[in-house]
């Protein structure tokens, strides 16, 4: 009668409504019927978990929480809490591995036999049960341990299998059940990695049981695997590159760094060729997870550089450029700013690559947007992005002029060396001068982040091209430098500002002559000319006054 009564949904159901009785005895009593439940029947959990289960027990745990004053029925409450939590902790090892065995059995096999289809049909239906547990703060702690992680890793594996056919399972319970037990599969993991603390212990089991069937499904046909498995790859492997490890644990992070670079250029990579020309919104996230393995690690880096993908990045821009502010532009912009940055980047492969062209295109068409006052729509995305090109702008000319520079010294040393290099780069980076006259009506903007990076970049072009753009002294940008010259108060500032205006004039005659009859600019100049009473305005004066005497004033 009692074996009856265990495996009656309906006395499950009526048990599990108990827990919303005020009384805290009755509550108690009920977790315990449903602790002898699942004791004696297994798939009873499955049902509890649909019918809330898992938020009752984490509601009254937060009830009965060591610390709090508890009355007698609260510490009974908390005992009988305690005794279903571990009973349901210890059971899911066992739901794990029945449903791992059921897939092993049909590893390789297109026909099922009828009782394998029956241990499926028992077994994999039981998957929800680990999303239900991954998802709640009370289980999560304690389910997730490096034999679960082991376990997950291994029906990815059979996932991979029956993804590409090699394994047939659709027959046995049906597409829409097959493809319902993949997806609730990659959400517990997407319901981990929300929580990069628990996998700071298992980093080495994650890259070589997790990732590689992840890497797999990457190839799926089903463009929703595609997707949610690239998504899953770019979150956790930007957990795994940017975490630190203590105790000890140095020597199993190089060992899994190792695996990590050689299953992405030995597996990934070669996949990007196609994936990066696919449709909207495969392209973003395949970005997204290159982003996230240049963001910290040169040896990335140099990876995606040598794997020939630059050309095809490129091609990715010119196909969104007119959505300049969508996910995947971001995602371009954010990996360029990556690979500039990077000290051992191959910057002149770059620029033979298309570097130089496509950043002016980029940077005119946000500088753009952020100077439209009428457009007030996205202006803080706009210039986010605004900020991250001029970053990579600056780490350009920054490179640029190291190596010019450098040949310079080597002029002057008389060493012999050859200088070709350096005129080849200047060459390669001369259509940034196009951007001299773009970048002076960025320095009036109100942040000062925006000014600063501006104003150096600004700098280096003009110490690297001189006056080359005949439009950086148009009337509209002499006003700005007036405006400017009187309204910054840092004479650190004030001085980068004349030491643009002295190379620009100095270095072409239209631009002296602009200046000849720029009154508001004469007017500036002659403001900042007489003070030298301190140190600090001394640096300025004399800069004034030397452009002040070169326009004959």
């Amino acid at each position: 009668h009692l074996q009856r009564l265990i495996q009656e949904k309906d006395f499950v159901s009526t048990v599990i409504r108990l827990l919303d009785s005020p009384s805290t005895y009755i509550r108690a009593k009920a977790f315990l019927v449903l602790l002898y439940i699942l004791i004696y029947n297994r798939e009873m959990l499955l049902l509890s978990c649909q019918a809330r289960l898992v938020m009752y027990i984490e509601r009254d745990s937060r009830k009965t929480t060591p610390g709090k004053e508890q009355q007698s029925g609260n510490e009974y409450l908390s005992k009988c809490l305690d005794l279903l939590i571990r009973h349901i902790v210890q059971e899911l090892p066992r739901i794990l591995g029945d449903i791992l065995n059921a897939l092993a059995n049909v590893s390789g096999r297109k026909h099922p036999s009828t009782v394998q289809v029956k241990q499926l049909k028992m077994c994999l239906p039981l998957m929800p049960i680990v999303l239900h547990l991954v998802t709640s703060q009370v289980f999560r702690p304690q389910v997730v341990t490096e034999e679960f992680l082991f376990s997950y890793g291994t029906i990815l594996s059979h996932i991979k299998s029956i993804d590409s056919g090699e394994t047939n399972i659709d027959g046995a319970i049906g597409l829409t059940a097959s493809e319902e037990f993949i997806k609730i599969t990659l959400s517990a993991f997407e319901a981990i990695i929300q929580y990069p603390i628990l996998l700071k212990d298992y980093r080495c089991t994650v890259v070589d049981y997790i990732l590689p069937p992840l890497v797999s499904l990457v190839q799926s046909q089903n463009v929703e695997w595609r997707l949610f498995s690239l998504r899953l790859l770019s979150e956790t492997t930007s957990l795994l590159v940017n975490q630190e490890f203590g105790d000890g644990k140095e020597k199993a992070s190089v060992d899994s760094d190792s695996n990590l670079l050689a299953l992405i250029r030995d597996v990934l990579l070669p996949q990007y060729e196609h994936i990066l020309v696919e449709p909207d919104p495969v392209p973003a996230y395949a970005l997204k997870l290159l982003v996230a393995l240049t963001e910290h690690n040169p040896t990335f880096t140099r990876l995606v550089e040598e794997s020939k993908l630059i050309p095809l990045i490129f091609e990715v821009t010119l196909e969104h450029q007119e959505s300049i502010l969508g996910n995947t532009m971001q995602s371009v912009i954010a990996l360029l700013n990556n690979l500039v940055a990077c000290k051992d980047s191959n910057m002149k492969l770059l620029y033979e690559q298309g570097l130089v062209s496509h950043i002016c295109n980029l940077l005119t068409e946000t500088a753009t947007l952020c100077l439209d006052v009428d457009s007030k729509n996205n202006n803080e995305m706009a210039a986010a992005l605004l900020f991250s090109l001029l970053d990579i702008l600056h780490s350009m000319l920054t490179y640029t002029s190291g190596i010019v520079r450098l040949a310079l010294q080597a002029q002057k040393s008389g060493s012999g060396e050859d200088t070709q290099a350096a005129e080849d780069l200047l060459l390669l980076g001369k259509p940034l001068t196009d951007l001299m006259s773009l970048l002076v009506p960025l320095l009036p903007n109100e942040d000062p982040e925006i000014f600063d990076i501006s104003s150096k970049c600004l700098s280096i072009l003009v110490q690297l091209y001189g006056g080359e753009n005949p439009d950086s002294l148009s009337p509209e940008n002499v006003e700005i430098f007036a405006h400017l010259l009187t309204s910054k108060e840092d004479p650190k500032e004030q001085k980068l500002l004349l030491r643009i205006l002295r190379r620009m004039i100095t270095s072409n005659e239209k631009h002296l002559e602009s200046l000849k009859n720029a009154g508001s600019l004469l007017q500036a100049l002659e403001q900042l000319a007489p003070r030298s009473s301190s140190f600090a305005d001394s640096m300025v004066a004399p800069l004034a006054l030397e452009i002040l005497q070169a326009v004959g004033h």
